[in-house]
């Protein structure tokens, strides 16, 4: 069996994966299609919001792209649609367990956050009755957007948490936007609130260099895993006081390789920081961030991982277990996906 082959068989877990950024060709193609039929907008009349092998975007480009995604989907059908979509096609990669992530969104006349939200959880239940997945949500507090508009997000959040349908889909919230606006600092007593409510905390931290706020987020021990952290380790332009906290609290790595090469804060594959994370014996898993955007997939992304760090089969079976522990589930959760990895790597290996 070749390597990209054994990539695909493998059980895998994906536990950073942006909706809007996750988005097909194909199903970009679908809405943009429909968009141009209703109205003349400039728009791309292909699906040239994806950056292919090899082609780079600056950051700043990469926002904007994520833009006209976010104004492609602007009424409940249409959410439905991209949902399921997007957890069809991580279950065709083999994606055992996938924790989304997503911004609650508004449009006048057409939807407000809580139709956004509960259409979203909706298409998840549907598809899991039908995938071979498990699903779970976290709500996004967007950095750039402010400190309200993040309050409102846990107040959505705490309440969908306890929601008689829904309360088990709800897994946590994710921190993210453009690293270049706002200070996470200011959001502090908003994470502290959502810790007390019993919701867990994924935040995008040292995407872009700023020790500052990097630091000042990790000493208030609330942050429960850490996504991309490209400047945290003192051999990535981080410094030995952000490893000690990352350490300290034994924080796992949400490792996105493609997305950092394609948007220029990792110079190549060879030079990720996944390789210093390793020596660490750290805990990291790899995802894939926004694989329609950035044109991969999770076993393209372990593929990636393989050549360019000489992994084993061994290794990157281990790498599916570790991302076990990492997931916001309960600990019984985590010992029936544990079991269910096992078992599928026994037959993954079986067939090589």
């Amino acid at each position: 069996m070749d390597l990209l082959t054994y990539c695909k068989r493998l059980p895998k877990i994906e536990l950073h994966a942006h909706l809007t950024g996750s988005l097909s060709d194909e199903t970009v193609l679908k809405l943009l299609n429909s968009k141009l039929k209703c109205v003349h907008v400039n728009l791309p009349k292909s699906a040239e919001v994806t950056i292919r092998r090899g082609h780079r975007r600056t950051l700043e480009e990469c926002f904007q792209i994520f833009g006209i995604l976010h104004y492609l989907i602007d009424n409940l059908e249409t959410v439905k649609n991209i949902t399921r979509d997007v957890i069809q096609e991580f279950a065709s990669d083999n994606v055992k367990y996938l924790e989304l992530r997503t911004t609650p969104k508004s449009v006048p006349n057409k939807m407000t956050k809580k139709d956004y939200i509960e259409t979203v959880l909706e298409a998840i239940l549907q598809e899991m009755k039908t995938n071979c997945i498990t699903v779970r949500l976290l709500l996004s507090i967007d950095r750039s957007r402010g400190i309200d508009d993040a309050w409102n997000t846990l107040q959505l959040a705490k309440e969908y948490k306890t929601h008689e349908i829904y309360k088990n889909l709800i897994c946590g919230l994710d921190v993210s936007g453009n690293p270049a606006c706002g200070n996470l600092t200011n959001y502090i007593p908003v994470l502290e609130e959502a810790k007390k409510c019993g919701l867990k905390l994924a935040i995008h931290l040292a995407e872009i260099p700023n020790e500052a706020e990097t630091l000042a987020v990790l000493r208030t021990g609330l942050v429960d895993r850490i996504g991309h952290g490209t400047f945290i380790h003192p051999s990535s332009g981080g410094s030995q006081e952000l490893l000690y906290y990352v350490q300290h609290y034994h924080l796992p790595l949400e490792l996105c390789l493609s997305s950092n090469v394609k948007c220029g804060t990792v110079k190549n594959i060879e030079d990720h920081h996944l390789a210093h994370w390793r020596k660490e014996n750290h805990p990291v898993i790899i995802c894939t961030d926004d694989k329609g955007v950035f044109s991969t997939s999770l076993s393209e992304e372990f593929h990636l991982c393989a050549e360019a760090f000489n992994l084993s089969q061994n290794e990157l079976n281990e790498l599916c277990i570790t991302a076990v522990e990492a997931t916001f589930q309960s600990q019984h959760e985590k010992q029936k996906l544990a079991q269910l990895i096992q078992n599928e790597l026994k037959s993954c290996t079986a067939i090589n």
